[in-house]
């Protein structure tokens, strides 16, 4: 079970993770859509209304080759930079191997078909699962994608949206907790997408 911050209150806590977000985004460099697996970039309209702790999700038709299921990428909205007019996206990415921050706009670019997740929980649990997340940053990418732990030294992208829930107290948002012969012991962007604790806000398909 996560441990909640000791003799601190739910709001000064809500407001240190606010603080840390906007000051991560001032140094947030944007990711351009050329470097990314497909090499062209793709064009959606921009969400609205998102809460931190929805989950941003996409399909890469070259990803598509070797992750199993339609998805094959996702990562958690942290906060939103006013400044910039951006939600900002914590992602586990491959290249460079590390947990980062980067504006929407540069993720929905990557993917041909984006959507974006809501988990049927709480405003509190949602933030504090925010909060686990922007603990791992700068963590390595794990490319063991066949296993996955709530509490590791490097996470996978779709591993380190559910470990962030399941630190919280749940909910548990891979679809197949256990074993399957399509995602062994780990959890799959299309896992988190088919679990019955999340559920589509925003869609899209270029």
């Amino acid at each position: 079970m996560y441990e909640q911050l000791p003799g601190v209150p739910k709001m000064k806590r809500l407001m240190a993770i606010l603080t840390v977000v906007v000051a991560m985004s001032m140094v947030l460099q944007p990711v351009g859509a050329f470097g990314s697996k497909s090499g062209a970039p793709y064009s959606h309209p921009y969400p609205t209304g998102l809460k931190p702790g929805d989950i941003v999700i996409g399909h890469n038709p070259i990803s598509d080759l070797f992750i199993p299921g339609y998805w094959t990428h996702t990562g958690m909205i942290v906060g939103y930079d006013s400044s910039a007019g951006e939600y900002i996206v914590i992602e586990a990415w491959d290249d460079p191997s590390e947990v980062r921050l980067v504006y929407l706009s540069d993720f929905l670019q990557r993917y041909d078909t984006v959507a974006v997740l809501r988990v049927a929980t709480s405003d509190y649990v949602r933030m504090n699962a925010v909060y686990f997340a922007l603990q791992q940053l700068g963590k390595p990418y794990d490319w063991a994608w066949y296993t996955k732990h709530v509490y590791g030294d490097k996470y996978y992208c779709s591993e380190l949206v559910w470990a962030s829930y399941k630190a919280v107290g749940g909910p548990d948002i891979d679809a197949h907790p256990g074993f399957s012969w399509k995602y062994l012991y780990g959890v799959a962007p299309q896992e988190v997408y088919d679990d019955g604790d999340t559920y589509v806000i925003y869609y899209d398909s270029a």
